[in-house]
């Protein structure tokens, strides 16, 4: 080593512990609440490329996978509560399944609905699709064409929800600006009807602009980000030293950003992001905190250093788009590459999480850093995943707004099923999050003399990656203990005939912590009396209080294939015809689907039995939460005796 690199690296190191030694003296408030968890629990084949978007009270997390449609990649969300575990089954949310549906994301509402976006179809003719779903977690539409221009493909887009309900989406275009990629977008009502029409985003049409980032801003309006490729004559300039002076034209990839009214009305022009210094860049992400100030960041490939590949980089701005500070590297672990960067916000503090190769002691692991709203550092570097074998990749980080982040990303976990998607929780205080309010459902369940017996089964999703001992169970507003127990279903007894009970749920800690007690459910046990195991009410409701005049439970009074009993089980309307449900067995390529048609709202559990024996029915998976009027799961289709049904518990 000559002495001039010598004495070079000397002072790089000098500049670059100087430069960070203030950041090292601001300390970071938010630190890992539990430990990582299987957010979107076991599921069949490989779940990849999360995104997660959460509101006050829960959210919605998306992802793509190869088992949901049957044909190729399809994309599959769960509901996120408001103590950041899953609930209910995992669902599906394109509707066509022709070709790959990929690149899923997700915003929600305030009121707890969501907008989710994908890239649909075969690879070279993808358009950009969107789903809207309501508040009440069903659907609002179907699968719509977000982007106007049709012709060549259209990949890469991005979703946020604006702070008067609108929804902006944003995509890469192929050939449609006259050049390679352009960048569009398209301003939706909270219902899914399009407002105004598509419009360009990049006001430089040379070469490829792509892969753009949205979000939100507190004030109104909204912020896009995105890759611009472009010829340049600029030096390299890398930790001090100029590396390439050639004036002949060279092509690079920045990042630009544009901030816009809610309207869709551009603020101004198109402004560069990153520093002028040559070098390539990629993966950009951009979020917004509580004033108006945005952080975005993105990956970074150096050109001099043979050890240092791709870095992520970082740079804040103020409301108005005016820089706040120079771009930064945020990784302190510089070897080999770190890259494909998201961020988010609570109040003025950022989040930033990415993929980094071999720094956890084996392949990818998701690494993170916490920023202020200046730019600045808030202590060091951390390990996000526990998990160290093989892959941990893909991450994707969103927040509640008030205190917690949550981090989502893909881990390998071996055999057939060999990616599943697992979570970690940020919080600012260590305060244990309440459950959320039980699900609550009264079985008709008779003795061998046919005599009903009250009671209520009540569940609720597990608090996984905390450190729960025990569930605590209160009736009608005790303060007594009904129950404890290590299991998150109970069946209350003892109780009267049309008797309705309020139920809360608590947990205990293993180092001794109570939890908040949960929001109330409520449940009504059924009268008792019964018409050959269908209770009376239900038989009073469709076919009127005259007993002389109900037809048999055996009877099939609307002629679709179901007898009346058979309809109380499934939940379905014994009077009309189209109201039936009908489950199949359908062979794909992926493996046996077993599929039934769902009333949106509606909750259901599949149940398999070797036998038909009564008694032998166990539940195969968690309760469904039917988000449109279809649904499916993966079954088992190598067993030589398994009996499938499906019933509806409300």
């Amino acid at each position: 080593m000559s002495l001039a690199l010598c004495a070079f690296k000397r002072l790089a190191c000098w500049w670059l512990l100087a430069g960070i030694a203030p950041a090292v003296l601001a300390q970071n408030a938010y630190g890992p609440q539990g430990a990582e968890y299987p957010i979107a629990g076991a599921q069949p084949g490989d779940q990849v490329f999360p995104h997660v978007s959460l509101g006050a009270n829960g959210g919605y997390l998306v992802w793509q996978d190869n088992v949901t449609d049957g044909d190729g990649f399809g994309i599959s969300a769960r509901r996120i509560n408001n103590s950041l575990s899953g609930s209910f089954g995992v669902f599906r949310v394109n509707q066509q399944n022709a070709g790959d549906q990929e690149n899923a994301r997700v915003a929600v509402f305030k009121d707890g609905g969501a907008a989710f976006v994908w890239q649909g179809g075969r690879a070279g003719f993808q358009h950009i699709y969107a789903r809207f779903l309501k508040a009440d977690g069903t659907f609002a539409t179907g699968d719509l064409l977000v982007n106007t221009y049709t012709n060549n493909h259209q990949i890469d887009p991005a979703v946020s929800v604006l702070s008067n309900g609108n929804v902006v989406v944003t995509w890469s275009s192929y050939g449609q600006d006259g050049s390679v990629y352009g960048v569009y977008d398209q301003i939706f009502s909270p219902t899914g009807d399009r407002i105004g029409s598509e419009l360009q985003v990049n006001q430089s049409a040379l070469f490829s602009q792509r892969s753009p980032a949205a979000v939100a801003l507190p004030g109104g309006g909204f912020a896009l980000a995105w890759v611009s490729e472009r010829s340049t004559t600029t030096s390299i300039i890398q930790s001090g030293l100029i590396y390439l002076t050639n004036s002949a034209p060279r092509y690079t990839a920045d990042i630009f950003g544009r901030l816009y009214d809610a309207d869709g009305s551009p603020r101004g022009d198109e402004f560069r992001v990153n520093g002028d210094n040559g070098e390539v860049c990629a993966n950009p992400a951009i979020s917004a905190g509580a004033n108006g100030g945005i952080v975005l960041a993105w990956s970074q490939k150096g050109s001099s250093l043979t050890t240092n590949s791709w870095d992520v980089f970082a740079r804040a701005f103020d409301s108005g788009g005016h820089p706040l500070n120079a771009a930064f590297r945020v990784n302190s672990y510089t070897y080999g590459e770190q890259f494909a960067p998201r961020t988010a916000a609570v109040g003025s503090d950022y989040m930033v999480v990415w993929t980094s190769l071999a720094q956890d002691g084996s392949r990818e692991g998701v690494f993170g850093q916490f920023l202020s709203g200046n730019g600045q550092l808030l202590g060091g570097e951390f390990g996000v995943n526990t998990t160290t074998v093989s892959q941990q990749m893909h991450p994707a980080v969103a927040s509640d707004g008030n205190s917690r982040f949550l981090v989502v990303w893909t881990s390998f976990i071996g055999g057939n099923s060999s990616f599943d998607l697992f979570a970690q929780r940020y919080a600012a205080s260590q305060a244990l999050p309440a459950p959320g309010a039980p699900f609550v459902y009264a079985p008709f369940l008779l003795d061998t003399n046919s005599v009903y017996q009250p009671q209520l089964q009540v569940s609720w999703p597990e608090l996984t990656g905390l450190p729960v001992a025990e569930y605590e169970v209160y009736v009608d507003g005790s303060a007594t203990v009904a129950v404890s127990t290590t299991t998150n279903i109970w069946t209350l007894t003892g109780i009267a005939p049309s008797s309705t009970h309020g139920l809360q749920v608590d947990y205990l800690t293993t180092d001794g912590r109570r939890s908040l007690l949960s929001a109330a459910a409520y449940g009504t046990t059924w009268s008792g009396a019964n018409f050959g195991g269908i209770p009376f009410e239900w038989m009073a409701a469709h076919f009127g209080p005259n007993v002389l005049t109900w037809p048999k439970p055996t009877d099939d009074s609307d002629g679709d294939g179901a007898n009346n009993l058979h309809e109380f089980q499934a939940g379905t309307i014994p009077t009309d015809p189209t109201s039936v449900m009908r489950v199949e067995l359908v062979s794909t390529a992926q493996g046996t689907r077993l599929g039934w048609n769902s009333q949106p709202g509606g909750i259901y559990q599949v149940q398999v039995s070797t036998s038909l024996e009564s008694g032998s029915w166990t539940a195969d998976g968690v309760a469904r939460f039917a988000a449109g009027p279809a649904d499916s799961v993966l079954v088992d289709g190598t067993s030589s005796a398994a009996y499938y049904r499906v019933i509806r518990l409300r």
